[in-house]
């Protein structure tokens, strides 16, 4: 009998813990942005190398430093440096990650000028070592925040937490934010800054055209929690072995 073949977006920890159980049963596709495997665990970890390496030593084909971008059921198309290829597969697993609360999700009002970013961004930004700003509002208590924080900190910035917390903002500011005000029925208040930093509410991230939301040839595994690499590649695996009992794939 011919094995499936499935298709992996996302290699991160979850997509990782995909492959990896996806593998005993099917012949596997992992296709990630970047071009290293580890997601926000991070190539640098040991547990992402070694994870990888037995993947790839059990015949999971990994497509890095590609973009997927629409999905049509059976065919999965990805965007490389100067190519454009189509990947063929029986079910797109999709395991993209999380994002912060845009300022739409959280019924922010004003402009959105320079100067306003999700945390995801900022902390690739952070990673240089560079001061990139004086004064940094940090929206929201999302898993980013402390992070983001810190090293805005270390690297001599005044940081200043708002809570997300059901109170409307407003950024102020033209080509530049200048600050963010927040208000209620009974109180209001501007927080001169020159960044804002988005880090509420964790959301999943789901931008491929055909593959928006689950359906009978996607499965979406984007949990909040657990965040421990090993737990969610623990969680991954247990999310496929659920789906494969569901589909009474042969084993």
């Amino acid at each position: 009998m011919t094995r499936p073949s499935y298709l992996v977006v996302g290699a991160g920890p979850s997509g990782l813990g995909l492959a990896a159980e996806l593998r005993t049963v099917a012949d596997v596709t992992v296709v990630e942005r970047i071009p290293v495997t580890g997601g926000a665990a991070g190539w640098s970890s040991r547990a992402v190398r070694r994870l990888t390496d037995e993947l790839v030593a059990d015949g999971v084909r990994f497509e890095l430093g590609q973009t997927a971008l629409r999905w049509d059921g059976r065919r999965l198309t990805v965007a490389g440096p100067g190519s454009f290829t189509c990947h063929t597969g029986d079910h797109l697993f999709f395991a993209g990650g999380l994002r912060p609360a845009t300022l739409s999700d959280l019924g922010a009002d004003g402009d959105r000028p320079a100067g306003v970013l999700p945390a995801t961004v900022a902390e690739h930004l952070l990673h240089a070592g560079v001061k990139l700003w004086d004064r940094v509002v940090i929206l929201g208590d999302g898993p980013w925040s402390k992070p983001v924080a810190a090293q805005a900190r270390r690297l001599g910035s005044e940081v200043l937490a708002v809570p997300a917390d059901g109170r409307r903002h407003r950024i102020v500011g033209d080509d530049r934010v200048r600050a963010l005000r927040w208000y209620s029925d009974d109180e209001e208040r501007e927080i001169p800054c020159d960044a804002v930093v988005l880090a509420a509410d964790p959301r999943p991230n789901r931008n491929i055209e055909g593959a928006l939301a689950a359906s009978d040839s996607v499965t979406c595994h984007q949990p909040v929690a657990p965040q421990r690499f090993d737990q969610r590649v623990t969680a991954a695996r247990d999310a496929v072995r659920q789906w494969i009992t569901t589909q009474k794939v042969a084993t």
